[in-house]
């Protein structure tokens, strides 16, 4: 999401479909080895945006923001979660 607010600052058409592809793949390929890292946004970031030669910089306004989108992602993980121990529970008739 980053990447494409940051792109038409220098000049790139975030829906082009080259850039889109692009993005795509970058973004494949960097999160086998960010997924498990903790504040992983922010370092997925630098990573993305340097693959795509954007403005690194911009990351600083990821970083005050990010402990609001994590508390968010946690949220909805443990949700997700809960409804699937729930969900099991009652269709495997255990209680």
């Amino acid at each position: 999401m980053l990447a494409v607010m940051i792109a038409p600052t220098v000049g790139i058409d975030p829906f082009s479909f080259s850039y889109v592809v692009t993005l795509i793949l970058v973004v494949a390929i960097s999160s086998f080895g960010i997924a498990g890292v903790g504040g992983g946004a922010i370092f997925a970031a630098i990573v993305v945006l340097s693959a795509l030669n954007l403005p690194i910089e911009l990351v600083g306004l990821l970083i005050s923001v990010e402990p609001l989108i994590d508390m968010g992602r946690t949220a909805l993980n443990v949700n997700g979660s809960m409804v699937a121990g729930t969900l099991s529970n009652k269709w495997l008739n255990r209680a």
